[in-house]
């Protein structure tokens, strides 16, 4: 079986379906039933081991010069120009085009959405429908250009695959997929997440001016339909002491229409000692997870939530959204509040802080319930579907 994989989300700092397609190509090249992996990317095409070993080079140059927030904002802005998405898609299946014979009997995977040209057969990974439903949170192009390119997606994959199983009964019910030809599989999070004592998260912690079990967490795109401004409410409304002891710490590259939010998160850094993470390195990611109290995830929507896995896999305290996929995959090992309920997450964020036995409680559940996750098992799974797609 040979296996062809767009690449294209592996650009230093990765987003979800970057760590998605990493981490999936990692483990699929330990599967000796795979004869090649063969990626392509921006037009160029390269063996599975030659991929990885560019993305690690890039990925330390990247962590040594932090410039990860100015290419972010850089890949955002290409992404919101008129017409950019249909160019790019325009030249990418030229190029892939001019390959299609050499690469015929290849199963072609897209684990970003929207399938390319190819003769052979083919498999879609489809994360979440955020643009369907919360179009207003997403660049207009790009929103007209998932619409118009979604239908012919579900129409030419041999099978398709959602990270929960929430997405797969929306294609099912909304989008008219038959439901033998989508299949849930979940993600993992990666090995490095993992509990720290104090003495081995404080060194890394120092350099950002935290202290071990001294604050919140948020790990995310900054837009507003992760639920971030929900979270600044929330914590603003604490008594002070509390809010003096934990102060929250939010950790990603700037996301969709935020402009205000970020205008907000600066006065609250001012005012209240709001703590913003402009780049974190991937490799402090793990100790900034471990070090803190309690993670808050209340995103609106998600198609998976890998950092509310991340975070239960590091032994912290989690709080996310009920009705979502985090509340499908961890059930009652995370605490989950309605989605946009200011006053209940504050609620629920007092009653942790107040609590060290709750704490406790609430993060030895989410370590138990997280060994059920793993990126081998989701290649695994993934590995399924391509042998169901070429028998």
């Amino acid at each position: 079986m040979k296996i062809l994989l767009n690449t294209e989300s592996l650009l230093p700092p990765l987003t979800g379906i970057g760590n998605y397609t990493l981490n999936l190509l990692r483990c699929l090249c330990e599967e000796n039933e795979i004869e090649a992996i063969d990626c392509f990317s921006l037009g160029a095409f390269s063996p599975a081991r030659e991929t990885l070993a560019r993305y690690a080079a890039q990925d330390r140059k990247t962590s040594a010069r932090p410039t990860g927030l100015p290419q972010a904002r850089l890949r955002t802005f290409i992404r919101g120009l008129p017409l950019a998405y249909r160019t790019r898609t325009w030249l990418y299946d030229l190029k892939l085009h001019s390959r299609a014979y050499r690469y015929r009997t290849h199963v072609y995977h897209e684990p970003n959405f929207i399938l390319k040209n190819h003769a052979g057969p083919s498999v879609a990974t489809i994360h979440d429908l955020s643009f369907i439903h919360y179009p207003q949170h997403h660049p207009a192009e790009r929103v007209a250009w998932m619409k118009r390119q979604l239908p012919r997606t579900l129409a030419r994959a041999d099978l398709l695959i959602t990270p929960s199983e929430t997405i797969r009964q929306e294609l099912i019910a909304d989008h008219g997929v038959a439901a033998n030809r989508v299949r849930a599989i979940y993600h993992g999070a990666a090995d490095c997440f993992r509990p720290h004592a104090p003495e081995q998260s404080q060194p890394i912690l120092q350099r950002y001016g935290l202290e071990h079990d001294r604050y919140l967490l948020f790990v995310a795109s900054l837009e507003p339909r992760k639920g971030v401004d929900v979270l600044l409410d929330a914590w603003c409304a604490l008594p002070d002491a509390l809010r003096r002891t934990w102060p929250l710490v939010l950790a990603g590259a700037p996301g969709w229409k935020n402009r205000e939010l970020l205008k907000r998160i600066e006065r609250l850094q001012v005012s209240h000692g709001l703590r913003r993470l402009n780049f974190v390195p991937s490799e402090d990611l793990p100790a900034l997870y471990a070090g803190a109290s309690v993670f808050v995830y209340p995103a609106l929507y998600e198609g998976f939530g890998l950092p509310v896995l991340e975070a239960m896999q590091s032994g912290v305290p989690v709080i996310s959204t009920n009705e979502t996929s985090m509340a499908e995959f961890a059930g009652d090992s995370i605490s989950l509040v309605e989605p946009g309920n200011r006053e209940q997450l504050t609620e629920h964020l007092q009653a942790l802080l107040e609590n060290d036995a709750h704490r406790n409680t609430l993060a030895v559940a989410g370590l138990r319930h997280s060994r059920n996750f793993s990126w081998k098992r989701c290649a695994r799974e993934t590995l399924d579907v391509y042998r169901a797609i070429v028998s």
